[in-house]
């Protein structure tokens, strides 16, 4: 089957535009996380979220979240929009206040359509909840090697930094809750001891994928592989997986197998890991099982960013790319006291520097979709 390499990347994320202050950022442990004001003003009971340091407004912000990171990506491989194919992730409805102050709704099947109609066929939307763009990532990576196209923008965006989404996901308890005194930059502890839940927070990626010979044949320069997909379907709870994260082991299980690689392949995971109590010991455990005794240095970049839902997976390959070009493994963010039950080889504290040929990259929605991604050094 073809190879399909990975030829640009583009991101939009609480650090900032681009892929530069991404990276940046998560290498060097800090959060972008801070308060958000419509949400103290709310007197919400959260009030931390992950907010792009842009002022695009409120209307069409979700087209603007996804516009920033595919014209970067395309740009990076020096390609066209028309020229490609594009499975793309949107996450949910947006709302926001026109500038009459009414409530205006905007369905995301409206911003795929508006950036739809500048790219070549196919075209696809995926709607996974927070399993989303890696999902997107899979499917397009699917499409290349079987040769229905030769390249495709794959990746995902989200806007949901709005009072009635924060308060919505605070009443299924899957939040951070604010108490008096709390630093809003730390209220996403994934794998931590005092972890308890999750922060909101806007921001999206992009990748083109290419076939290998397509992309050798116009003089593109890969600059990773995505060798690997797997996906699977809890069907056990809304909010929760099933505690043993039997449905995870299975999706990293089928990309492992899709790539024709074993778990000793894998140098780093980059983890769903959200700080939630249910989601991360399902996790560490689903990996436990995997790795056996073969310790691939875990990951979370939640904590630094928040969660960006239909975007994450999106951003997580960009950042696993990275760390296959520069040997650099960025530390989870506000980790310091792992609990016994997120066993795991955690990167805490500050970047972990190794040699990293494969990277898996984990991300679960609920409803208990689960999605994994392989990425690998080009070679």
């Amino acid at each position: 089957m073809t190879r399909v390499v990975i030829t640009g990347l583009g991101a939009v994320s609480p650090f900032g535009v681009g892929v530069a202050p991404l990276w940046d950022g998560l290498v060097s442990g800090r959060s972008a996380v801070r308060e958000i004001p419509r949400f103290v003003s709310a007197k919400l009971p959260v009030v931390a979220g992950g907010q792009v340091p842009l002022d695009a407004g409120d209307v069409g912000r979700d087209h603007v979240m996804s516009t920033l990171p595919i014209d970067e990506a395309l740009a990076h491989a020096n390609l066209t929009a028309a020229g490609c194919g594009l499975v793309w992730a949107n996450g949910l409805d947006t709302f926001a206040k026109d500038r009459d102050g009414a409530l205006v709704e905007r369905s995301a099947g409206a911003c795929f359509t508006q950036l739809a109609r500048r790219f070549g066929r196919p075209r696809r939307m995926i709607g996974t909840a927070c399993a989303s763009a890696t999902q997107a990532l899979g499917e397009a990576f699917q499409l290349v090697r079987s040769g229905t196209m030769r390249a495709c923008v794959a990746g995902g965006a989200t806007v949901m930094l709005t009072p009635h989404y924060a308060l919505g996901f605070a009443w299924l308890q899957a939040l951070a809750p604010h108490h008096p005194g709390d630093v809003a930059a730390a209220a996403c502890k994934p794998f931590d001891r005092e972890r308890s839940g999750f922060v909101l927070a806007e921001g999206g990626g992009a990748l083109v994928l290419e076939a290998l010979d397509a992309a050798l044949a116009r003089g593109a320069r890969p600059i990773a592989e995505l060798v690997g997909f797997g996906a699977s379907q809890d069907a056990f709870d809304l909010n929760r997986p099933p505690p043993d994260g039997a449905g995870a082991e299975l999706a990293m299980s089928r990309a492992l197998a899709d790539a024709h690689l074993g778990a000793r392949a894998i140098g780093a995971v980059s983890a769903h890991g959200t700080g939630t109590r249910a989601g991360d010991p399902a996790e560490a455990l689903a990996l436990g099982r995997l790795f056996g005794d073969h310790r691939a240095a875990v990951t979370s970049i939640k904590g630094a960013l928040g969660h960006c839902m239909a975007g994450a997976g999106a951003l997580q390959a960009v950042a696993a790319v990275r760390t296959l070009e520069t040997g650099i493994i960025p530390p989870t963010c506000n980790l310091v006291d792992p609990d016994d039950d997120c066993a795991a080889d955690h990167v805490i504290g500050e970047a972990r520097r190794r040699e990293v040929r494969a990277v898996l990259s984990n991300s679960f929605g609920m409803g208990g979709q689960n999605a994994t991604a392989i990425y690998a050094r080009y070679a």
